[in-house]
């Protein structure tokens, strides 16, 4: 990077490889509820179990930011030891790491990447930051009147982005934030790496659109917004969820980003 350029001015073009955070607890309480509504439209018992783990829900401030599940804790090491087998942060020469300040992305970020802000590294990374830009998409959020919220916050990620003096960076985050900044129509499995590019210079203002959450086309359907290209997905999980996720896509395949 150009030493005499201010944080505030635009960089160059960067390398952004964007992970989701592993199964939470929060995810796995989901899955209970869901599968204890699937058994009462079939007129069948849940098990206590599931009855249980669904009825802790109720806890909102719990689901927000939750921990990682253990089946996460298995996500984690799973994709951990492919990073290291490739010697993944040197490889791509990534510098900076920043996560979300939810508990469920610091947790995967030290435990695949070894980084926690703001001192936990391992090199070549020389800073780690969090940054509540990051933090998943909030229940207000979700109101039909206040998308522009998500909107602006997105914008504001970007134009942070944009301004750091690093040329690859790792991103440690949340499904529903990335699904909407790239505009896409399915979500990140959990602990899955994607890589971009970002150009700074083409953003442009952020606007969401609606997606049917049920739809799952073909690779070469798939676009990314504004300054995003070259969506490629670089390591999955071998580890399934509480919720078997479909598979949108092959490693190594190249997507495009929505315009």
């Amino acid at each position: 990077p150009d030493a005499s350029a201010t944080l505030d001015s635009p960089r160059s073009i960067k390398t952004v490889y964007l992970i989701r955070h592993a199964e939470s607890e929060e995810n796995r309480r989901i899955a209970s509820l869901s599968r204890v509504t699937g058994s009462l439209y079939k007129f069948s018992l849940p098990s206590s179990k599931d009855i249980f783990s669904a009825s802790t829900l109720l806890n909102v401030p719990a689901q927000v930011d939750s921990d990682v599940s253990s089946v996460g804790e298995r996500q984690i090491q799973d994709v951990a030891i492919k990073l290291k087998d490739d010697d993944f942060l040197a490889k791509h020469n990534i510098s900076l790491v920043a996560h979300s300040p939810l508990k469920r992305a610091r947790q995967t970020a030290e435990g695949m990447l070894g980084c926690a802000a703001p001192d936990t590294m391992t090199a070549p990374v020389i800073k780690v930051e969090e940054t509540s830009l990051l933090i998943e998409k909030t229940p207000a959020e979700w109101l039909p009147y206040n998308s522009g919220s998500l909107a602006s916050r997105i914008g504001a990620f970007e134009a942070w982005l944009g301004k750091q003096p690093h040329d690859s960076i790792a991103i440690v985050g949340h499904s529903q934030f990335f699904k909407a900044m790239l505009g896409l129509s399915f979500k990140f499995g959990n602990c899955e790496v994607w890589q971009l590019t970002f150009d700074p210079s083409s953003t442009s203002e952020v606007i969401l659109e609606k997606t049917d959450e049920t739809k799952h086309g073909n690779a070469d359907e798939y676009t990314v917004p504004r300054g995003w290209s070259k969506l490629k997905r670089l390591y999955t999980c071998n580890v399934n969820g509480s919720t078997c996720q479909e598979d949108e896509g092959n490693e190594g395949v190249m997507y495009e980003v929505k315009k």
